[in-house]
């Protein structure tokens, strides 16, 4: 089960120009070129921090989210 706001360990399914997707049972969840660890392939699982963007569009990091007072800033 994926839950937004914590890290999940989620594997990679395909790999695009500017990212990688994950998998999540529909259609993916973009992990940005960016934060790709290096020798990433297909079929790896890489711990990543799922968030929303500004477009509420579900979005994977591998940065770590600063804590303030209990919450991700």
């Amino acid at each position: 089960m994926i839950q937004v706001g914590t890290f999940n360990n989620l594997k990679v399914i395909r790999e695009v120009d500017f990212g990688l997707y994950l998998d999540d049972d529909a259609e993916g969840i973009l992990l940005p070129k960016r934060f790709v660890p290096a020798n990433t392939k297909i079929g790896d699982e890489v711990p990543v921090f799922l968030y929303h963007d500004g477009e509420d569009r579900l979005i994977a990091t591998t940065q770590k989210a600063k804590r303030y007072f209990g919450r991700y800033c």
